[in-house]
């Protein structure tokens, strides 16, 4: 057999290059790391390890070098594997065919727990899913196509985009996605003339699924089954409520005429049962979910009812997207049934992290998550809601006032991040600032610091009394939080 090193293969994209040519291969993981959580990964893969630096016996012995594509142009790495034969990404993605079939999900929210419900439905039903086992999102880039080429019966990959055109398309086509579901699409204060090419973006997954699974409840992606056959497409949404949800209304332009939707019935944010004077109208909804309470509802492909873990009426949505997925590749309504129910939450999705006071976690960083989170929130919670937020939107200070407009639901906020400070003035809330929120560090996506977090944290434990919530909300939060409420 021969041997292959991995350069940098404990990195993100490194990590799954190794993964997949050990299928063929006696692979050697190199990088100048001396830990990786992946070891147990690796071992049980049958891959070996050579941490701390790159052994040049080890190099010396290899067939060829698989390199990570962040140290192609690292001149050292060059120089110590001159003369050997060279593997990049581009060449596995090539060579490696991909044997199984692939659900792609794409949307603004919703993607990450969509694409978890849907493995859990498929474990339930006794197939094999792959699993990138990285500490990150990954739906972006090479992540994607790597992980549908990992061992498997059935990939479930996450498809996001930087806002290029031509990348969903790129990630779509590379990954061989055969059945795509698009979950929503927000605006969040994109300026006017971004949101189209946003929306472009998205759509790009429809030129390459066969099959399309489509939010009919919300206009945008409704409107993306236009002049397709119907046999290609499958929409799911909300029948009924059965209980009283807050909406936080949020207006849609028709995507035909521009007008101004109207609603017989809305459900969060845009998302409900619309029409146009020019005759656009939510289509049927052949998955569809009845009777909505908090935490369950009825699905309209069997007699049971749904009770989910963590309710809220985002994960009635995701569920219902999986249950399309599902159907569509054949699997039993029964598994279906059984899969949404046992699922028991993603990481830093309504993540109750702590009691007395409650503190949940949640990953939303733009305005329709925070809507989303906080019309569960409100619905769950008998006293104050008290709101750390740690999020600097991507949208900038346009995206940072709606945040703060939507929080005005709740009782408290304590900015953690600069620009939640910034924006504060934009809500009805109570505001207490702490120290250093006034600093400002945003890091690529990253909000706030480890210290502004605890702080925020720490006032928010302050204020917080018998039956209150404590709900930290953005990426600061989300990679920050746990560790600090360890010693709390």
């Amino acid at each position: 057999m021969e041997k292959i090193v991995v350069l940098g293969g404990c990195g993100t994209v490194g990590s799954l290059m190794a993964r997949i040519l050990a299928k063929e291969y006696a692979v050697t993981v190199s990088d100048i790391r001396k830990q990786t959580p992946l070891r147990g990964i690796f071992q049980a893969e049958g891959i070996k390890l050579d941490l701390g630096g790159h052994n040049p016996k080890i190099i010396k012995e290899a067939d060829k070098i698989a390199v990570a594509p962040s140290l192609l142009e690292n001149e050292r790495i060059l120089q110590l594997i001159k003369g050997k034969k060279i593997i990049t990404v581009q060449d596995i993605i090539a060579s490696c065919k991909v044997k199984k079939p692939v659900v792609g999900v794409t949307g603004t929210n919703g993607k990450t727990t969509t694409t978890q419900i849907l493995k859990n439905i498929l474990r339930v039903a006794g197939y094999r899913v792959p699993e990138h086992h990285l500490n990150i999102q990954g739906n972006t880039e090479f992540i994607p196509a790597l992980q549908a080429r990992l061992e498997g019966d059935i990939a479930v990959v996450e498809i996001g985009t930087f806002g290029k055109p031509g990348e969903i398309k790129g990630a779509a086509t590379d990954s061989k996605v055969k059945i795509a579901i698009i979950t929503n699409i927000s605006r969040d204060h994109l300026p006017p003339e971004d949101f189209p090419k946003y929306i472009e973006c998205k759509k790009e997954i429809i030129d390459v699924a066969q099959h399309i699974i489509l939010n009919a409840d919300d206009p945008i992606v409704a409107s993306f089954a236009k002049n397709l056959p119907g046999d290609r497409i499958t929409f799911y949404g909300i029948e009924s409520l059965k209980s009283h949800f807050e909406v936080f209304p949020e207006n849609r332009e028709c995507p035909y005429c521009n007008k101004t939707l109207k609603y017989k019935r809305r459900f969060l944010g845009h998302l409900g049962d619309y029409y146009c004077t020019c005759g656009y109208r939510r289509p049927e909804l052949e998955v569809k979910a009845t009777q909505v309470e908090k935490d369950k509802f009825k699905l309209n492909i069997a007699e049971e009812t749904i009770k989910l873990k963590t309710g809220g009426l985002f994960n009635v949505y995701n569920s219902l997207a999986a249950a399309a997925a599902s159907l569509t590749l054949g699997i039993d309504p029964d598994d279906i049934i059984r899969g949404i129910n046992s699922f028991k939450g993603a990481a830093g999705r309504h993540e109750i992290i702590k009691e007395e006071p409650r503190i949940i976690l949640d990953y939303a960083h733009n305005p329709a998550g925070v809507r989303a989170i906080m019309q569960l929130v409100k619905e769950e919670t008998p006293g104050r809601i008290i709101v750390v937020n740690t999020i600097a939107s991507e949208s900038g200070i346009e995206g940072d006032r709606e945040i703060a407009r939507i929080l005005s639901n709740a009782d408290i906020i304590i900015p953690a991040s600069y620009n939640a400070r910034k924006a504060s003035e934009h809500t009805r809330a109570k505001i207490i600032h702490i120290r250093s929120s006034r600093e400002k560090i945003k890091q690529g996506t990253l909000g706030a610091s480890r210290r502004q977090v605890e702080e925020a944290i720490q006032k928010a434990l302050e204020y917080a009394e018998e039956d209150d919530t404590i709900l930290i909300i953005g990426e600061g939060g989300y990679k920050y939080a746990k560790d600090i409420l360890k010693g709390s």
